[in-house]
């Protein structure tokens, strides 16, 4: 079965179906990033020593190359000071640790999307659960009385829900997170998972550093533990997930979610 035979089968509502699609491409999503960061640290070793092969080759030219003697001053003594084995050493770790750098910052940008986009479906969820619950949010947009014509109350309310959902499209990961809490208030202290607590200070960071990594000059300063970002990363998704299904209760159809993965 596809998943909109399944979603019929289960007589699922466009809610359940949401929340269940909303998992299953993070799951999609989080076997990519995995995959890279597994894919890369292997070919790491690999790496480095064709890296050292090209570093020597690249050192001896300049070490015995008369060309070099024409435009580096006292190349004797710079060699005295950088030894070709330590200068080799020197130039194989930077460039290795450049592409450790790229393999982190990629791996955060890509978790940190999909949990951007995560955080902005959880968010439709609820309006498709109980819309009533953002009235709040929706009766402070101006409603023009063309709008009014034609539709009632409900209808009303899902066009100006769907108006807010495209612009909180483009807000920050932050502000969603905001919005979900709002509808999503858990008890001090519960998390839906081990080795797990919402931690709002260290999201603003990891937020910050995407930012930078795209619009200033963070790539190649890296980022520390790196790993473990990217796991907070995606046990964030599953915490909003968990805050859904805390305040209204839906759950996981196994089927309806490999079934997304599958075609994700």
């Amino acid at each position: 079965m596809n998943a909109t035979e399944i979603a019929e089968f289960f007589k699922m509502t466009e809610a359940e179906k949401l929340f269940n699609e909303v998992q299953g491409r993070c799951f999609s999503r989080w076997t990519f990033i995995l995959s890279f960061r597994i894919t890369s640290a292997a070919s790491m070793d690999a790496a480095r020593k064709e890296l050292e092969k090209q570093k020597v080759t690249f050192v001896n030219d300049i070490l015995h190359g008369s060309d070099y003697d024409k435009i580096l001053l006292d190349k004797e003594a710079f060699f005295k000071e950088h030894p070709p084995d330590k200068l080799i050493a020197q130039m194989t770790d930077a460039t290795i640790a450049h592409s450790q750098a790229a393999v982190d910052a990629a791996s955060i940008i890509f978790a940190h999307t999909v949990l951007d986009g995560a955080a902005l479906d959880y968010c439709k969820v609820t309006g498709l659960v109980a819309p009533e619950e953002w009235e709040s949010v929706i009766e402070q947009r101006q409603i023009k009385l063309s709008d009014m014509r034609g539709l009632t109350y409900e209808q009303l309310m899902r066009r100006k829900l769907d108006e807010f959902f495209a612009q909180l499209d483009r807000e920050s990961l932050l502000k969603k997170a905001e919005y979900l809490f709002a509808r999503c208030k858990p008890p001090d202290g519960w998390t839906p998972m081990n080795n797990y607590a919402y931690d709002g200070k260290r999201l603003e960071q990891l937020d910050r550093y995407r930012h930078n990594v795209i619009h200033g000059g963070s790539l190649g300063k890296g980022i520390a533990a790196a790993e473990e970002e990217v796991e907070f990363l995606m046990k964030t998704a599953l915490f909003f997930m968990g805050l859904v299904n805390l305040r209204y209760g839906l759950k996981l159809n196994p089927l309806y979610v490999i079934t997304v993965m599958q075609s994700s």
